[in-house]
């Protein structure tokens, strides 16, 4: 079959990291935590960086099993999957499972166990939070000359895709202690999905502007747009978690009023502060009340969870969401199985002015791969992503792909041991698409990519099953703005992507319990933004001043 290039993406709706990468090997106990550092590897760089080890060499691992896959999931699968027996007949990498959990809380457990009594895996796909205390102790490999010499053009193109950050947040003392398995942050990004239908039934433009949302908002709830002769209708879907991202979300409406919920920025002084406590967020809040006195947003809002507050959808009483860009196929699918002649789109979000908002995002790290040091070979995790980054990203046979990623028997992304994603993988699978309906040949398609081609066909030929791969990945899908948000330079990523520090792992979690309590409080009448200077003076008792001070020493020594 003729070589190809392959491009795959995750698609994030589903996010079934269903297999992931926890530990992996008996180590000797004598590794006990300490305040020792690390031992580095230097290495000269190979004639091949992939070279099969001759004779193979044992890797060992523990894996989690996400609830997502557990159903299906067994032992025996895995170990017999096509990746672990291309590791070994490929690589000469034989790996073996040491332990499995269920559940990624029941993993991080574990592997919390494990990094205590220093005993860990020779591979160990370690959170962030656990690869700070990693990084206090003699456990892990030092993998900068490892990167260096054994990482591939192609895979090193990938893990720098957002610029050098994910490798710094992987550095502690200017070692690099882990390779980061990066993602794509930019899929973080909110829409404001709107009922195209209701638009142009009452003659309203897309909204562009708050002021625009506003009048569309209230023409939604008071000009019956469902033509049902009832007062039913919501404007806006809200959840109680509205600064969580993914659905049923206010984050693009913060976003809006140049504010940034949840995020580190930069302040005028140079300085890193806390989106939430600035003053830019009483604009939002006082527009979100505005919507709430109005009755634009339901009146138990605060009472919802996102998947409450999504069967407004499946209802076809809401007329606006903001959302990421998923929401074509969850929740708002629903829509048209139970409309036909309902129409979701996706705009960019709204602003307050005639300039384009900045949609906040933030880096994404899967996970970080930690050699245990000792391990004799340390190079083994850059094969490893390097397989992976040429199959998905490289000149590949389709029907090589297809092994691994393609239709069911395919094992899919879940049973890789070790992986890292194109942050615009998603993207480049709508561009891809777009420009294959646009020349008539879908033949340089990768096989997840003409999955979503041939149901965006179904759809154009009238099965309305399949308006969500349309609305997602299509001409007129969200990642049409994406491309936007991407050629205009408009995110606005967090400043912070270090580990959490010390007074964040004890306040953080209080900090932002706060902070939804007064929003929405404020939002439903019950206080007001004159208290806002307090409620800010109670995030500082609460610990935001010590977590500040610890955000800007880690900021003035990356």
């Amino acid at each position: 079959m003729t070589n190809k290039k392959r491009k795959v993406f995750s698609f994030a709706v589903v996010m079934m990291l269903s297999v992931s990468l926890l530990a992996g090997c008996s180590s000797n106990n004598a590794n006990k935590v300490s305040n020792n550092e690390g031992v580095s590897t230097a290495t000269n760089p190979p004639s091949d960086p992939m070279a099969k080890y001759d004779p193979p060499i044992e890797l060992t691992v523990a894996i989690s099993i996400a609830d997502a896959i557990a159903d299906g999931f067994s032992e025996e699968k895995w170990e017999n999957s096509e990746w672990i027996k291309a590791y070994r007949d490929e690589l000469g990498i034989i790996v073996k499972p040491l332990w499995y959990t269920k559940g990624a809380d029941a993993g991080k457990q574990k592997m919390s166990v494990a990094i205590a009594s220093g005993d860990i895996p020779d591979l160990v796909g370690a959170s962030l939070e656990n690869l700070a205390t990693l990084s206090k102790t003699n456990l892990y490999t030092d993998l900068t000359d490892v990167y260096k010499n054994y990482g591939t053009p192609l895979t090193k193109e990938i893990i720098t895709e957002e610029g050098n950050t994910a490798l710094e947040s992987a550095t502690f003392g200017g070692k690099l202690i882990a390779i980061p398995s990066t993602s794509s942050s930019i899929d973080s990004a909110s829409f404001l999905w709107g009922r195209q239908d209701w638009l142009e039934k009452l003659g309203l433009p897309n909204p562009k502007t708050t002021d625009e949302l506003y009048s569309a908002l209230k023409a939604v709830v008071e000009q019956d747009p469902d033509g049902n002769g009832k007062k039913d209708t919501v404007g806006l879907m809200l959840s109680k978690d509205f600064l969580t991202p993914g659905l049923a979300e206010a984050i693009g409406l913060f976003n809006a009023f140049d504010a940034y919920p949840k995020t580190w920025v930069r302040g005028t002084d140079g300085k890193l502060v806390y989106g939430s406590a600035q003053p830019e967020v009483k604009d939002a809040l006082a527009y979100l009340n505005k919507l709430y006195s109005e009755g634009l947003i339901e009146k138990d809002f605060g009472a919802k969870d996102s998947g409450k507050a999504a069967e407004l959808a499946a209802a076809g009483r809401v007329g606006f969401n903001f959302g990421q860009m998923w929401n074509g196929m969850y929740p708002l699918q629903q829509t048209k199985d139970n409309f036909p002649d309902s129409n979701w789109m996706a705009y960019p979000i709204v602003s307050k002015d005639a300039q384009p908002a900045n949609p906040q995002i933030q880096l994404n790290v899967e996970n970080y791969y930690v050699m245990r040091s000792g391990y004799e070979h340390p190079e083994a995790i850059m094969k490893l992503i390097n397989f992976w980054t040429e199959l998905n990203y490289g000149d590949t046979s389709s029907e090589e792909y297809n092994r691994f990623l393609g239709p069911e028997p395919a094992p899919g992304h879940h049973y890789a041991v070790a992986k890292a994603w194109k942050a615009k993988k998603n993207l480049q699978g709508h561009l891809n698409i777009t420009e294959a309906f646009k020349t008539g040949d879908a033949s340089n398609l990768n096989a997840e990519e003409k999955g979503y081609y041939d149901n965006i066909q179904k759809y154009k030929d009238g099965d309305n099953a399949n308006a969500q791969y349309e609305k997602v990945f299509g001409e007129t899908g969200s990642f049409k703005y994406m491309n936007e948000y991407v050629n205009q330079d408009l995110f606005k990523m967090n400043e912070f992507y270090g580990a959490p520090t010390a007074a964040m792992k004890n306040r953080l979690k209080t900090i932002e319990q706060a902070v939804i309590e007064y929003y929405t409080k404020v939002i439903m009448g019950s206080d007001s933004l004159d208290n806002f200077d307090k409620f800010v003076d109670q995030l500082n008792k609460l610990g935001l001043e010590e977590v500040t001070k610890e955000v800007n020493d880690w900021d003035a020594a990356k």
